[in-house]
């Protein structure tokens, strides 16, 4: 009988152990749930939604980006269909890029695009998502686009604000934003070309003379329409005259003649060191990202002075990055376009046989000696060579 009872008293024990953590989950549920003698543990709104907003503008106006940021991501989550949720993630945005997180911004651009298709400033969204794209590879540090050559940086991001302006400019051709995003795709478009050119310099700095005619030829196959046509013609007729090729190096010098005489000297010699004409670059002025105005109209449009708004934005319309991987296996390869490039004819008369040559035994020895080296396009340091001018 005593083990029954022990039995029993141990049963005993359980049971009211159970009751007593059944009431302790009850007094828990009640708690969770808001009970009369519970705190609310449901976070609520401190202010207003125009008090949110209000303080959010005051703190943007003062550069107090990251205190701005938090009221509006406060006012989105108590007032997710206010009437200021939408102007809320626009200025967001807006205070992440001056904050400098530019991904994030992107980022916030691309929810807003997604979320927000019909509002009146979702050209602004493009417009934003393109600009903290561009800015990018220089996440952590401070770029200034004319102290750091474009040409010289991680090109994905590039790459990736080039079809963000280009989406703009296509949907929106009428928007405020679209010439200074055509602007900055030209830009981008420009700084493509200079980058293959800057591997023809490193090239012929080594006396690879195919490598360089190659580089040439992939800036007229892939950015036929960039400023950096004339020193591709003159890289071609110096490498070809370097190869001991005349007959294609003269007609490389007669389009120089025609076309680009400054950079052949006066006895019809290549001027590699003849400066390029930087006279777009100098006078180009980017728009200063400003908020957009919850009035539908925009507070910043750019301060854009060059051709006609029309004219900028027709003259990127027509332009395109190649395909990232078909450009980096032809560089891989050191091989020119195979799609005709070498038919190409741009309005200067290229040309039509200026394959570089590739059977060794047809070339002098330079170009022996060219061919036979073994470069990786990888270890290239793209800095432009900058010379004097005559």
């Amino acid at each position: 009988m005593q083990a029954v009872g022990n039995t029993f008293i141990k049963l005993s024990s359980i049971t009211l152990l159970a009751f007593s953590v059944s009431l302790t989950g009850c007094q828990t549920f009640k708690n969770l749930t808001g009970g009369e003698d519970a705190d609310d543990a449901v976070e609520t709104a401190e202010k207003s939604e125009q008090n949110y907003y209000s303080d959010a503008v005051a703190k943007i106006d003062e550069g107090r980006y990251v205190q701005a940021i938090e009221d509006l991501t406060n006012l989105r989550t108590f007032y997710p269909t206010g009437q200021y949720s939408e102007q809320a993630l626009l200025d967001v945005m807006y205070a992440q890029y001056e904050s400098g997180q530019f991904a994030v911004a992107a980022s916030s651009a691309e929810q807003f695009i997604s979320l927000y298709p019909s509002n009146p400033q979702i050209s602004y969204a493009h417009y934003v998502r393109g600009v903290s794209n561009m800015q990018g590879s220089s996440e952590g540090f401070s770029l200034n686009l004319f102290n750091l050559n474009q040409a010289e940086r991680d090109t994905a991001y590039l790459r990736i604000a080039f079809n963000n302006f280009q989406e703009l400019i296509n949907k929106y051709p009428n928007s405020p934003y679209a010439p200074d995003a055509a602007q900055r795709m030209i830009y981008i478009y420009n700084q493509f070309a200079e980058s293959e050119l800057s591997a023809a310099d490193w090239y012929i700095e080594r006396e690879a003379y195919v490598a360089a005619v190659n580089r040439a030829k992939w800036a007229f196959q892939y950015y036929p329409l960039s400023e950096s046509t004339p020193k591709a013609i003159a890289i071609l007729a110096y490498s070809h005259d370097q190869l001991g090729l005349t007959d294609l190096a003269t007609e490389y010098k007669t389009l120089l003649q025609i076309n680009y005489p400054s950079w052949l000297t006066n006895d019809g010699r290549v001027r590699l060191d003849t400066k390029r004409d930087r006279s777009w670059l100098n006078k180009l002025t980017f728009g200063q990202l400003g908020r957009s105005g919850v009035e539908g109209s925009p507070l910043n449009t750019g301060d854009y002075n060059g051709a006609t708004k029309t004219q900028v934005v027709r003259s990127a319309r027509q332009m395109s990055l190649p395909n990232a991987n078909t450009a980096t296996a032809n560089s891989a390869q050191g091989t020119a376009p195979t799609n005709g490039a070498s038919n190409l004819n741009f309005g200067l008369g290229l040309p039509e046989n200026s394959t570089a040559p590739q059977n060794q035994s047809s070339t002098s020895p330079m170009a022996r000696e060219a061919t036979e080296a073994t470069i990786d396009p990888k270890i290239i340091n793209t800095t432009p060579t900058t010379t004097p001018t005559e």
